[in-house]
């Protein structure tokens, strides 16, 4: 192993619904999935005693914070510009800010996460907020969608702004060169808000961006694009509205295929479909724009999405995300 392939994460232990009961189960598993990360977790007193029941070879790449405080999930995000810094989230952030981590990790509020952060990290030059971007199954391999609920209402310069950030966290993260769609309700040129038609004329002219056009909500999983771009409402809602129907849909094949032995067998054929869409393998979104790597959890995260979440962070961290955001943006200008 080299020292490239050592990266080390903060985890904000106690955000999320569930706390250490999650984070910790999903640090251990992340440690063991990855013998060159490190973690430093933050959070109450008592996690030292459960860490060090843990193999000596997986403790030892742990340190301990202690932070008892924590910021609510329904804290709103000035609460937590004034009483969050000491709290397991804003300790969490801070040590990115202070270089003692290289990325970090919360399933706390996201107005929490995404305003301590711009706080303590500062943004990107040229950028002015943070989206929120995650990579969600589609027909091929993966569809990036930004923003996730970060920014509900934008203006066209911000989301063309979100087609750079996406575009280039795409081709880093992925490994090829994205083809970008503009979320809209229909193809044609006359259809959308202003803000929408506006940014797609933006994007459009910039030669380094490989722009497809509109797509519509139906389309967003199919394939055809590889970045879809628009605002946090929009974005929420294609997002949890996309988890739903899938709980739904494998719910009723789990049942109307448990009553035979027959369709107990297609079960267990059906189980690499499932693992597919499961949102656990597509947990952790990066706040990209930052000067640094944050990565927000879902807040109902299990051990294995949290864990997901922690190696997105110890991914971006190692292929230099945040850099290289800042030279791409600015070799475009």
């Amino acid at each position: 192993m080299t020292a490239a392939d050592k990266v080390r994460v903060a985890i904000d232990a106690m955000g999320g619904d569930h706390g250490p009961q999650v984070t910790l189960a999903a640090a251990h598993k992340a440690l063991h999935d990855d013998p060159g990360l490190e973690l430093i977790v933050v959070g109450s007193p008592v996690i030292a005693s459960l860490i060090l029941k843990w193999p000596r070879d997986i403790a030892e790449r742990v340190e301990h914070v202690v932070c008892e405080a924590v910021l609510p999930m329904d804290v709103s995000a000035s609460h937590a510009l004034r009483h969050g810094r000491e709290t397991s989230l804003g300790r969490t952030v801070t040590l990115v800010g202070e270089r003692r981590a290289d990325a970090a990790v919360s399933a706390g509020n996201t107005g929490a996460i995404m305003a301590l952060a711009r706080m303590q990290l500062g943004m990107i030059t040229g950028i002015d907020r943070p989206a929120l971007m995650a990579a969600l199954p589609s027909g091929r391999q993966s569809v990036w969608v930004l923003d996730l609920g970060a920014n509900v209402g934008v203006d066209a310069r911000r989301l063309f702004e979100f087609a750079q950030l996406g575009a280039t966290a795409a081709e880093i993260l992925g490994g090829r060169a994205p083809r970008i769609g503009l979320l809209n309700i229909g193809h044609e040129d006359s259809k959308g808000p202003d803000a929408v038609r506006e940014a797609a004329r933006l994007i459009d002219q910039r030669a380094d961006l490989d722009y497809a056009g509109f797509v519509e909500a139906d389309q967003v999983f199919s394939g055809q694009v590889d970045v879809v771009v628009c605002d946090g409402f929009a974005g929420n809602v294609l997002l949890k509205s996309a988890e739903g129907a899938m709980r739904i849909l494998f719910e009723q094949l789990r049942q109307q295929l448990s009553s035979t032995l027959a369709g107990w067998m297609c079960r267990r054929r059906l189980k690499p479909l499932r693992d597919t869409f499961d949102p656990a393998r597509h947990n952790g979104a990066p706040l990209l724009g930052l000067a640094g790597v944050v990565i927000k959890s879902h807040g109902g995260a299990g051990p294995d999405a949290f864990a997901h979440a922690i190696a997105m962070a110890a991914l971006e961290a190692r292929r230099g995300l945040v850099g290289e955001l800042e030279r791409r943006l600015w070799a475009g200008d």
